[in-house]
């Protein structure tokens, strides 16, 4: 296998990007880019130059009807394949990534389970009317999601932790997670996320993802009721029409770069071309 480097991550992350979009729009799915995907969008029009990640949004009856199009359509569709826990136990993540199975990554404290370069796409569930009712939600699918995660770690990392004194809590958080199991959190989480009907609920949310973004992380449904192209790396893909608002909710001022000292991939793995 041949080691990559990040702009051939990032190229044959593109292509992953170009094949949902294809595939959203024979099937008529909505879908957004999200996170710092849409940030490099608007602005660097493609990749934030020292980021290879790429990131959609999907409301969740759309989501759903894509992971069931890679499974009804696996053979036809290799090299790109859906890796999640519903099609691989071994996935250690909530959410699906879409895969390229010509390639394969070395992750740092996590056991194998075939994945190649990847885009993720996330989830978006009602998360109820009131900013309260998401406030309490996350609270509780932030800490079951964290666990989950943890449940599927080698061991805890020292200098993935920020303070010694959340190191000292992490680890006998890791023993209970890891007896308890990975399916017992993702039960949890799916059970949190079918709460709320998408359709009747004023907020969305990825409820199954850990963050700490809080509020950050809920969006009124109206911003995500249209789409606009956005340019990315010469081609034109989805994003929300309030794409300025959902951005500013989430980051403050998008726009600005951030110090040159934070400016690194926040990755934990190695990509080869097999």
């Amino acid at each position: 296998m041949q080691l990559i480097s990040m702009k051939e991550v990032q190229k044959g992350s593109l292509e992953i990007l170009k094949k949902i979009d294809e595939i959203c729009n024979q099937l008529n799915l909505k879908y957004y880019l999200a996170y710092g995907t849409l940030i490099g969008a608007i602005r660097h029009k493609g990749f934030i130059p020292w980021d290879d990640d790429v990131d959609i949004m999907m409301p969740r009856k759309d989501y759903d009807s894509l992971v069931q199009y890679f499974i009804d359509h696996k053979e036809e569709l290799k090299p790109f394949e859906i890796i999640n826990p519903q099609v691989n136990n071994k996935c250690p993540y909530t959410i699906s990534r879409i895969s390229d199975s010509r390639y394969q990554l070395d992750v740092d404290n996590e056991d194998g389970y075939g994945i190649g370069l990847f885009v993720d796409v996330y989830p978006l569930d009602g998360v109820g009317n009131t900013v309260e009712e998401y406030s309490k939600v996350k609270k509780i699918s932030s800490k079951f999601a964290s666990m989950c995660f943890l449940s599927t770690r080698q061991s805890v990392k020292r200098e993935n932790t920020k303070s010694t004194l959340k190191y000292i809590i992490k680890f006998p958080a890791f023993i209970v997670a890891k007896i308890l199991g990975k399916n017992f959190f993702m039960k949890k989480l799916y059970g949190m996320a079918a709460k709320c009907d998408y359709n009747n609920s004023k907020y969305i949310g990825c409820v199954i993802w850990a963050s700490d973004d809080g509020l950050r992380g809920i969006f009124p449904k109206e911003w995500f009721d249209e789409t606009v192209d956005i340019e990315f790396e010469g081609a034109y893909f989805k994003a929300p029409k309030e794409f300025d608002k959902v951005l500013t909710h989430g980051y403050g001022n998008y726009m600005k770069l951030p110090p040159e000292k934070d400016r690194i991939a926040h990755h934990y793995y190695d990509a080869y071309r097999k």
